[in-house]
């Protein structure tokens, strides 16, 4: 008899889910630091076309991390300071 597959639970609002995309490599640029995402990271993000990222360094406690945060086209020109 074929084993039935596993339901994964659906996220909500309650839930966090992480999708790893893998280890990149940086690359260097003049004097910057590049780092290539895969295009399905941006694409399940919004329905729009992402024309930007904002970018920001959380330290929180021992962690520490880099936060992406897709900007669409309309938020383009709104840009935080």
């Amino acid at each position: 008899m074929p084993k039935k597959p596993k339901s994964r639970p659906k996220p909500n609002s309650d839930s966090k889910l992480v999708t790893d995309f893998g280890t990149r490599a940086i690359s260097n640029q003049n004097f910057s630091k590049m780092i290539a995402l895969p295009k399905t990271a941006l694409a399940n993000c919004s329905q729009e076309e992402i024309a930007r990222v904002n970018v920001q360094l959380v330290q929180d406690k021992e962690d520490k991390y880099i936060k992406l945060t897709p900007l669409s086209k309309e938020e383009k020109g709104e840009e935080k300071s």
